[in-house]
């Protein structure tokens, strides 16, 4: 008979004690899934970030390509052959040779007066097209 109020004691202390180890597991539970969940979402976010960062680096280089273009564009235009050409009272005669010359891209943003005699003959020949 002594082992009923020992069985009794641990019944009253063991099941509140079980019930709490089992809420504490449940949130664990609900815990490990949160964070897998956020794990990979935040796996996409990274990936999705370096797509973006791809993207941007592509784009400037885009840019910069573009900007020397219209810098090219522009000295072609502002030329001394594109402006005669297009001035019904100018003289021909006056700006030089007339040869097809291949005008590359400059490796600087300041044009020498070499590359200034290049666009006047590249204009001169887009001009005869």
């Amino acid at each position: 008979m002594a082992l009923v109020p020992l069985v009794a004691v641990i019944m009253v202390f063991a099941i509140p004690i079980l019930g709490i180890a089992l809420a504490g597991y449940k949130e664990w539970l609900k815990f490990k899934t949160k964070h897998r969940e956020l794990g990979s979402s935040t796996r996409e976010v990274e990936d999705r970030i370096d797509g973006l960062q791809d993207r941007l680096v592509r784009l400037e280089e885009e840019r910069d390509a573009l900007q020397e273009r219209v810098q090219n564009l522009e000295t072609i235009v502002t030329s001394e052959a594109w402006i005669a050409e297009h001035d019904e009272s100018a003289d021909l005669s006056s700006l030089g040779d007339t040869g097809d010359v291949l005008l590359e891209a400059p490796d600087d943003e300041d044009t020498t007066p070499g590359d200034t005699e290049n666009t006047a003959k590249l204009a001169r020949r887009l001009r005869g097209r």
